[in-house]
């Protein structure tokens, strides 16, 4: 007599307007595969038209593996991907590699000590959101987003948005190598650029809470203690 797998590599809900894809944990990506497409198949309406969350939780994905998910949600069954959730490094590389948006998930009360360090350009259109310390080397382009519960540092050009402080921490900062963005947001304080941007300094600087408004100056005073 055969035993029938139990089906628990995917399991899909509906929040709201977004639909989850939530990987399990323990299953291998052969089988995440397998059955992604197998549900897929046999639930084409629900999807139509819905943004489409994937909950990859703490699974490391090489590049070939987003890739392959690429292909079977985007190419194949024509979905619209919202963004992907996930606390490796590892898979946050390779899905901003392949051109998707991710959000990181940690536990609460990692929030003032966990810092992650990712490689990568933020293009237009794309976010990248952690529950603790960011630091980026790379650019924040025109249009790209960076969000973090604690200090952002970018080592690169920052030219689109950052938000640190996002939960309401007000001693976050924004450092970066070059200070052109868009907008600036720390806790629930806003700076926009004025008509013609922040203009470059040509040296680091960092923007902080200061006497209730944001205020931006030269790393090189952070470090002699001048503020």
């Amino acid at each position: 007599m055969s035993i029938k797998r139990k089906s628990n590599a995917i399991e899909i809900k509906g929040f709201g307007d977004e639909i989850f894809i939530i990987f399990n944990q323990e299953s291998s990506f052969s089988d995440i595969e397998s059955e992604l497409i197998e549900k897929l198949y046999k639930s084409k309406n629900f999807f139509i038209g819905k943004p489409i969350v994937l909950d990859m939780k703490d699974h490391s994905f090489s590049y070939e593996e987003c890739l392959r998910l690429k292909e079977i949600l985007v190419d194949k069954f024509n979905l619209t991907i919202s963004h992907a959730r996930t606390n490796s490094a590892e898979t946050i590389r390779n899905i901003e590699e392949i051109g998707w948006s991710v959000e990181t998930l940690i536990q609460k009360e990692d929030y003032d000590t966990r810092t992650i360090i990712i490689r990568r350009t933020i293009r237009t259109g794309q976010k990248l959101k952690y529950e603790g310390n960011l630091v980026l080397i790379g650019d924040v382009n025109p249009g790209g987003e960076i969000i973090a519960d604690g200090d952002i540092v970018v080592f690169g050009k920052l030219r689109g948005i950052a938000h640190a402080g996002a939960n309401g921490n007000t001693s976050a900062t924004i450092t970066a190598i070059e200070l052109n963005p868009l907008q600036l947001r720390i806790a629930n304080l806003i700076r926009y650029a004025p008509n013609s941007g922040f203009e470059p300094a040509g040296a680091p600087e960092f923007a902080m809470i200061k006497e209730g408004n944001i205020a931006i100056d030269f790393v090189d005073k952070l470090k002699r203690g001048d503020l």
